[in-house]
Order: structure tokens, then C-alpha cells, then sequence
């Protein structure tokens, strides 16, 4: 897990570094690389040590012929692979994938794992700029067409390049929390697409997998498949811990898994806390938040991102990783990934089991926190969207928006916040094997009695029985009029539009 940032523009100097380090040293605390210049590029690493801790093969990689490497992640299966390629022991996955890419032997949709990266060849040309299947970890990218930058943050982009802000993305921001078509909060600053290399184009596309191709999963081969998710998943050199909720997709990680350290957070009295409370769980920690721990985080992640944050939610999971990361924890297990995969989104997935056409009105009625206005530029993108996807199912084009635009929004929310404080974060569900799994479900088995995650919920019945696996979805909210100054009476979403958008300013 790092901070990554690679240009060969030439503009940049010694000073640039110091800009760089401060927009991204926090990403990896435990190693930085200077700005080092190398084949006509400048690169900068910053390591946050979760594989082979005291290895001293931090990045940039320089491979045996010259080409270059910087890697933000973790490649899981790098032990078989490197034995299967190499037939080597390998113990570093940056010292596999850059053996593999000066190999030409790289293949993405082998790697299992979350991660982006770039690789420049020994003649200074760029040759894989690659993210992800869903888009765990970031990738950003500014182009002014003479040079290319990347980097983990787009924060950097503004502050060497003094990027203007994107008013598209600020209008996508009050519908969707984040700038889902834009990419970022900045002109021409662009997120490499998940399942995408920036040079040979997409490698990977979620729809293929959603053309009705059902079959009969039983519930042993489903948690089979959850189990070994979390055995790959809790791969560390250093001490693993679990976020912990109400909710059926932490606690089903939780029941599955074997976890000593797990960890809540929440206002005094809300719903999750009391809850946990009650169930005396063996190793949970209990963070209660206070109103002036929240505000006094929120305004440091605020200066720390130089952009809005996507939910409240953010803040308290900068606030519970803290704690974890006071106690030794380095990696956070957390449930994203299952609402999207199973149809847990109740209100909108039962909507979309029982419509016989897509009205996309109705959709972005049930999806956005405000509606765009239908001549305005959101509504059209949304538009054309919708009318290209190849899906007949209205249940699978609903399913697919979730996975492919929706679920980015939630790592990149999880990965800043836990970065925010020395923590990587995994989803043991968003993987490519159970998404395969959860794809053959048709959306009769997933969604029964108005409640979806069907399948999920059989399971987790025979550990914390049916009054819990079958209760409705149960929110996660924050009430900002409490938290914020609000002489305007404002909304807690309006104040949290108001609060976070005072930093594009």
C-alpha cells in the first residue's frame, strides 16, 4: 500500500518534491523515495509496509533492463505466480510483477488482488498504467498533452499544476457524493477507468458476466468461496483487524473468519454501537465518537484530501482506524462489495426486479440525493449511459451501474480514510472469484420477501440465526445538524454539501 506519483513533465524540480511529499507522504509512512528521475520521468514512492516488511525492495523497482515500476497495493496470489512463471520463491509482490512486466509475461486478469500501477521500459515509454477489476485502489491521471502524470491523489494535480475546479464534478457531487463521470474535482485530472490499462485499453468488463447466464450455487459453495477470500485476504506481515457493523456483511466476514482484533465506531446511542454493546463479542473494541473529535477530523482529512468527501461516514472510519492503528493494526478487513454483487441496495434492486423497462427518472429518483434537472449535463450522461449497455435486464443493468460507477465511490472513501491513518483496507468479498459466483444468481434467488443478499443471508442464519440474517438493511447515519454550526437550518445532507465544498474554494 503507497502513494505513488510518476510525470515526465519537464517542468518539474526540486521544489515539486516537496509539494509531492506533502500531498502524499501520508499514503506510506514507513519509506519515501525522493523524487527520484530516472528514463525521463520523475518518480516518487511513498510505502506503507504490509508484505515483507523489512525488505529493502521499496519503489521505484528497476528491473535487470532498465524499466521502471511503481505500485500501489497488494498482488495476493504473487507466490503462485511466481513459482508458476519463474519458478522462484518469490517474497516481494513488487519484485514479481516488475519481473513479470520486464518479462512481458504480465497479465492482469491473473492477479488477484487491488492495485495500480505504472511501468515505464528502459526507453522512457510508458507501457502499462493499470488498475484494478473495480476500482479498490486509485489511479489518477493529468494529461496536457505535451506531458502525463500519475498519481494516487489528485490533490498533487492542483497544487503543481494549479488545475482549476470542474464544475461538472460538483453537480455530479450533489447527486452522487462523488464525481462518477468526471473523475475528479479538477480539470483535466482523469481517474484511470477500473479494469483498464491506460496504454492497451480495458481488460476486464463487468457486463460480460451479466447476460443471464444463471445457474443453481449452493450455499456451501458460496461460503466456501467466502472463506477462502478471507484466507487471501489476511495475507500480512503485520497484525490484521476487522471493521465491524450491525450489518449482515462484516458480521458474515466475522463468522467465517478468525479474527482476534475487530473494531466499531459510532456516536453514543446510535443503533450499531448499542447493538454490539449488547452482544459481547469476544476482541471487539467499542470507539464512541465525540461531536469535537468529529470536527477536529473532518477538517484535517478535509485539508489532508483537497477535495470533498463522498459520506459522513468517512470521518468515523478515519476516527475507528486510529484507534486500530494505536493498537499495531496495519490492515482493516471491511463487507464493501456485497450490496453491489448480491442486490443488498433494497428500495432500488426491488424496484428493478419488478420493472419490465428501465425508466430512468425512476432510477435516478430512487439512486441520487439530488435529482439532476433533465437539461442539465448530468441527466444527459446519465441518459446515454443507460441507453448503451447492452443489458436487457432491467435487475442487471441496476446491478451493473452499482458495480461498475457506484462501487468505486465506496473504496475510494474506505481507502483514503483508512489511509488517512497508516491502515490499508481490503474487501474479502469484492474479489473476482465471488463476483463470478454472485453473477449466476438470478435476481429471483437474491431478492425474496422485499429483502436482497438472499443467498448471504441463508448463510449467516446458521451462525447468528434468522431474526438477525433476516432483518431489513439497517443505515449508518450521522446527524450533521448536530455536529456542524447550522445557523441556516440546514439539512444534515445540505450541510455536509455545505462543509465539504468550502475546500474547492
Amino acid at each position: 500500500m503507497c502513494g505513488l506519483f510518476i510525470s515526465n513533465n519537464s517542468s518539474l524540480d526540486k521544489e515539486s518534491f516537496l509539494t509531492i511529499e506533502e500531498c502524499l507522504k501520508f499514503r506510506g509512512p514507513d519509506a519515501s523515495s525522493g523524487l527520484v528521475r530516472s528514463n525521463g520521468w520523475h518518480v516518487y514512492h511513498s510505502r506503507l509496509s504490509i508484505i515483507d516488511i523489512n525488505s529493502g525492495v521499496n519503489q521505484p523497482v528497476i528491473d535487470n533492463d532498465g524499466g521502471l515500476l511503481v505500485f500501489n497495493g497488494e498482488i495476493l496470489n504473487y507466490k503462485e505466480l511466481g513459482l508458476a512463471y519463474f519458478n522462484c520463491n518469490y517474497t516481494s509482490d513488487s519484485k514479481l510483477l516488475s519481473d513479470l512486466l520486464a518479462a512481458k509475461l504480465m497479465n492482469p486478469n491473473e492477479l488477484d488482488g487491488f492495485f495500480s500501477f505504472v511501468y515505464i521500459d528502459k526507453k522512457g515509454v510508458l507501457q502499462n498504467a493499470c488498475r484494478d477489476r473495480f476500482g479498490v485502489k486509485p489511479l489518477f491521471y493529468y494529461d496536457d498533452g505535451s506531458s502525463i502524470s500519475f498519481s494516487s491523489e489528485p490533490k498533487v494535480f492542483k497544487k503543481l499544476f494549479n488545475t482549476a475546479v470542474n464544475k461538472d464534478a460538483i453537480e455530479e457531487y450533489y447527486a452522487t457524493r462523488a464525481p462518477i463521470f468526471s473523475g475528479s474535482f479538477f480539470t483535466d485530472v482523469k481517474s484511470v477507468e477500473p479494469g483498464c490499462c491506460q496504454v492497451s485499453g480495458k481488460y476486464f468488463e463487468c457486463k460480460d458476466y451479466l447476460m443471464g447466464d444463471y445457474e443453481v450455487i449452493s450455499s456451501q459453495k458460496l461460503e466456501e468461496a467466502f472463506k477462502k477470500a478471507i484466507s487471501t485476504r489476511i495475507i500480512s506481515d503485520a497484525p490484521v483487524g476487522l471493521l465491524l457493523s450491525r450489518g449482515i456483511d462484516s458480521n458474515l466476514l466475522k463468522s467465517l473468519g478468525n479474527f482476534e482484533r475487530c473494531y466499531t465506531v459510532g456516536f453514543s446511542g446510535d443503533k450499531d454501537i448499542e447493538y454490539l454493546k449488547a452482544a459481547h463479542i469476544g476482541g471487539l473494541k467499542i470507539v464512541e465518537c465525540k461531536v469535537n473529535d468529529y470536527v477536529e477530523s473532518f477538517e484535517y482529512l478535509l485539508r489532508l484530501r483537497g477535495e470533498p468527501m463522498s459520506v459522513p461516514n468517512e470521518v468515523l472510519l478515519f476516527i475507528v482506524s486510529m484507534t486500530a492503528a494505536k493498537d499495531g493494526v496495519k490492515v482493516l478487513l471491511s463487507g464493501e462489495g456485497a450490496d453491489e454483487f448480491f442486490g443488498g441496495y433494497d428500495r432500488i434492486f426491488n424496484w428493478a426486479v419488478n420493472a419490465s423497462t428501465f425508466e430512468l427518472d425512476q432510477f435516478l429518483n430512487l439512486y441520487c440525493y439530488k435529482v439532476p434537472r433533465k437539461d442539465s449535463a448530468l441527466y444527459k450522461k446519465f441518459k446515454e449511459l443507460f441507453e448503451h449497455t447492452g443489458l436487457d435486464s432491467v435487475f442487471e443493468m441496476v446491478r451493473w451501474f452499482f458495480i461498475r460507477y457506484h462501487m468505486p465511490i465506496l473504496f475510494r472513501r474506505l481507502d483514503f480514510a483508512l489511509m488517512a491513518a497508516g491502515i490499508e483496507g481490503r474487501e474479502p468479498i469484492a474479489n473476482h472469484h465471488i463476483f463470478k459466483l454472485a453473477m449466476k444468481y438470478s435476481k429471483e434467488e437474491l431478492m425474496k420477501k422485499e429483502l436482497g443478499k438472499y443467498p448471504l443471508r441463508r448463510i449467516i442464519s446458521e451462525y447468528l440465526g434468522n431474526d438477525f440474517a433476516f432483518e431489513g438493511k439497517v443505515g449508518f447515519p450521522v446527524d450533521l445538524t448536530k455536529v456542524f454550526k447550522n445557523p441556516d437550518n440546514l439539512s444534515s445532507y445540505d450541510l455536509w454539501f455545505q462543509e465539504n465544498l468550502k475546500v474547492l474554494e
